[in-house]
């Protein structure tokens, strides 16, 4: 089957594309919502910026699969061959990837926000960046696996393989499962909690929405480019950090010292300042730039 013939069947209401081949097929950007490739032969297809939200895909083959930026939410990709496809920026948020292969795959900046990756084998895949909020990895080989600057808030990683796993900025929370005996601070990862010490070091760049780091030390601390959309930093030692170019949007900032504090370019729409009052700009006004407001 080819690109013209699939897409006037999904046209006139065909769902039904199991086991069809549609290997090194183009059909970038195209609206498969909801299509069921179960057991298809997909490998080496493009799909950069498909509409595959709803699509069951289970056991099908992806090998060498272009998914850029595709939209996989709620997609059913258990037991997929996905090895060596490129996922970087992908929306596979809620997709259900149990058992499946994902060796080698690049999934930079995925979202991957609730999804079930039980038992699936991520061995050497690289995910730095990704989001993998409220994850299921339970059981998941992750030998190898680049998850450098990734976000795991109440991802359960318990029984995985963490064997030579890259855990440099990646951050976690106290809801966040390790399998027994290992030590994520050990492996580079940074704890996001209320009074944590992150003095100093670089997350420029991170995911990080909606983190409670009410009275942390953030002082000196690279926060460039990083999204802290409904973030609690209240009452938080921000002296010398870089928030530029930061999404502040929807921020607590109460309480906290802004005179030493580099906010060009950040987003602080509906931010809380430290007076209590919000923020109803985008960012700073050039006089407050100038003269750093006093907040008793």
């Amino acid at each position: 089957m080819n690109a013209d013939q699939l897409l006037r069947k999904y046209a006139a209401g065909d769902r039904n594309f199991c086991l069809v081949n549609l290997s090194r097929v183009n059909l970038r950007q195209a609206n498969l919502s909801g299509a069921d490739f179960t057991e298809a032969n997909l490998s080496q297809i493009n799909l950069w910026r498909a509409n595959l939200s709803h699509s069951t895909l289970a056991t099908a083959n992806l090998q060498g699969a272009e998914l850029e930026g595709a939209n996989l939410r709620l997609a059913d990709l258990s037991g997929a061959d996905m090895m060596g496809a490129n996922l970087i920026g992908a929306n596979l948020s809620l997709a259900s990837l149990t058992g499946a292969d994902l060796r080698a795959v690049t999934m930079m900046i995925a979202g991957l926000v609730g999804a079930d990756l039980n038992g699936a084998d991520l061995q050497g895949a690289n995910l730095i960046g990704a989001d993998l909020r409220g994850a299921n990895l339970v059981g998941a080989n992750l030998n190898r696996t680049n998850l450098s600057g990734a976000c795991l808030y109440e991802a359960d990683l318990s029984e995985a393989n963490l064997s030579k796993i890259n855990l440099q900025r990646t951050v976690y929370d106290e809801q966040t499962k390790f399998p027994d005996g290992f030590h994520p601070i050990a492996a580079g990862a940074y704890l996001m909690a209320p009074q944590v010490s992150l003095s100093g070091i670089n997350l420029s760049g991170v995911p990080l929405p909606g983190v409670n780091l009410n009275q942390a030390d953030l002082s000196q601390v690279d926060l460039r480019k990083s999204d802290l959309f409904g973030a609690d930093l209240s009452n938080a030692d921000l002296s010398g950090a870089n928030l530029s170019d930061a999404n502040l949007s929807g921020a607590n900032l109460s309480g906290v010292d802004l005179s030493d504090v580099n906010l060009d370019g950040a987003n602080l729409s509906g931010t809380t300042m430290p007076d209590g009052d919000v923020h109803n700009c985008q960012e700073l006004s050039p006089s407050e730039k100038k003269t750093p407001p006093q907040y008793n």
